[in-house]
């Protein structure tokens, strides 16, 4: 007997569901970091699959096709699932460029430490707001509009059509561009600051070459970089809270 006679269609529906929920939750910011146990994350993604079904269920094919074609149509879930979250991660990485380069500017670029969003060694500054936007993902029920949006994809990309992946990767590359000039824009009060301070050091330096410039000047480039980074924290993040959701509902429909 063929295979789909023994899957029955609610199953068949359900994989289907859990396939694109799944991946995505894998990368999801907060449930995809390497600290969330994988069995935390898998719970997740069968309890969003359960509560979002009904809702999902009338854009999902009605019979379960020959095995050929279903291992197709997971795969394709899956990719889309994987494209949500890798574009989730790509926006929560604009907190660690821009930690980087502020360790750059204030002289933390020596302090390395293990960064689980970026799943590598990263800066003081990179970990301490990346974990901050973490908190503010959640805080600022922004996993409610990812969650969203992953429901109105079955209106974008209909389980069985042919994925555009020009697209895609365009978009993706569109993000990764932004990414990075958003995390330029959120540095640049401490590369003007850094400016600033080794031009002065330089001038110091010139008319004082007895003094021992670097080894005055770094406490209070420290100083001064952990001032400005209280100072501005406040607009920092609400600038990148806007950046995230304004790419979000690029993929929600209108309600």
């Amino acid at each position: 007997m063929p295979f789909e006679q023994y899957l029955p269609s609610q199953v068949f529906i359900l994989v289907l569901i859990f396939a694109r929920l799944g991946a995505m939750v894998m990368l999801m910011p907060g449930l995809g970091e390497t600290y969330v146990n994988v069995r935390v994350r898998l719970f997740a993604a069968l309890a969003l699959t359960l509560a979002l079904a009904p809702a999902i269920e009338a854009s999902m094919p009605t019979a379960a096709p020959p095995l050929s074609t279903l291992i197709l149509l997971v795969f394709g879930e899956f990719i889309i699932g994987i494209y949500f979250g890798l574009l989730a991660r790509m926006l929560l990485l604009t907190l660690d460029t821009t930690g980087r380069i502020v360790a750059f500017s204030t002289g933390l670029a020596a302090a390395q430490v293990f960064n689980p969003s970026s799943t590598g060694q990263g800066t003081l500054p990179g970990l301490f707001l990346s974990m901050l936007g973490i908190l503010i993902f959640f805080v600022t029920d922004m996993h409610h509009m990812m969650i969203a949006a992953m429901v109105d994809s079955y209106q974008l990309f209909k389980p069985g059509q042919s994925l555009p992946i020009n697209d895609l990767s365009e978009a993706l590359t569109v993000v990764f561009a932004r990414s990075f000039t958003v995390a330029v824009q959120l540095a640049a009060p401490f590369m003007i600051f850094s400016l600033l301070f080794f031009v002065s050091l330089g001038i110091i330096a010139r008319l004082m070459p007895q003094m021992q410039i670097f080894f005055v000047g770094l406490p209070i480039q420290l100083a001064v970089g952990i001032l400005l980074m209280a100072g501005t924290l406040m607009a920092l993040m609400q600038v990148f809270t806007e950046y995230f959701a304004s790419n979000l509902q690029t993929f929600m429909l209108p309600r």
